[in-house]
């Protein structure tokens, strides 16, 4: 069984993204120090991500050396994907050239391009789907069926460009991670996060 660096650069992208509301906030030391303390969803993602990377011989320390990038510097050796080459280019032109960038400099690259990323999610999932939390009427029964679902698609498109750039500095020179050697090698965890996720979502609501 393989996972394509697309599949895992989104898992990393999206942990990145839910950790947020964990990290964030004051009580953040809690999980920093006894990560157990997580939900279980939270540590399985947590587990995949760190096998991903701990295949290319990148360690992730705990949970603030993931959520501030801090393991990008352990990037040797770097060299950009040819997909994307002429993107990042054009993004560092007059700052540095190619040659310059060292890996410090790849972690501001990524982290820049990453809170973009986490900026357009948060505004365009609050404007399409915080209206009826906030006791509005939804965008969706104010304007027309067509605008939303054109902005929505429009929307997903510069996600998705935005997932692909990043997929390509995580994963330069790798197209797929073999699951068998991550299980064997790097404590690659199986259980269906998803579900538990889902599972933990119902409790919750259950239990209010």
């Amino acid at each position: 069984m393989k996972i394509t660096r697309d599949a895992a650069a989104l898992e990393v992208l999206d942990l990145l993204y839910d950790f947020q509301y964990v990290l964030e906030h004051q009580g953040a030391h809690i999980y920093i120090e006894n990560p157990t303390k997580l939900l279980l969803s939270y540590q399985i993602r947590f587990k995949r991500v760190c096998a991903f990377f701990a295949s290319m011989n990148i360690q992730i320390n705990d949970l603030k050396h993931f959520y501030d990038l801090e393991f990008i510097e352990q990037f040797k050796d770097y060299q950009f994907a040819e997909e994307i080459l002429r993107t990042v280019e054009t993004a560092i032109q007059k700052f540095y050239t190619i040659e310059d960038i060292k890996p410090e400099n790849l972690r501001e690259v990524i982290r820049s391009i990453i809170y973009f990323r986490k900026r357009y999610l948060d505004l365009m999932r609050g404007f399409f789907g915080g209206a009826r939390l906030m006791g509005r009427i939804p965008v969706e029964e104010r304007v027309s069926t067509r605008f939303v679902s054109d902005s929505i698609k429009e929307a997903d498109t510069v996600v998705e460009k935005l997932n692909t750039v990043i997929t390509y500095l995580f994963f330069p020179q790798i197209k797929e991670f073999d699951v068998e050697l991550l299980i064997k090698n790097n404590n690659f965890p199986l259980e269906d996060y998803k579900a538990i996720a889902k599972q933990e979502w119902d409790d919750y609501y259950d239990g209010n």
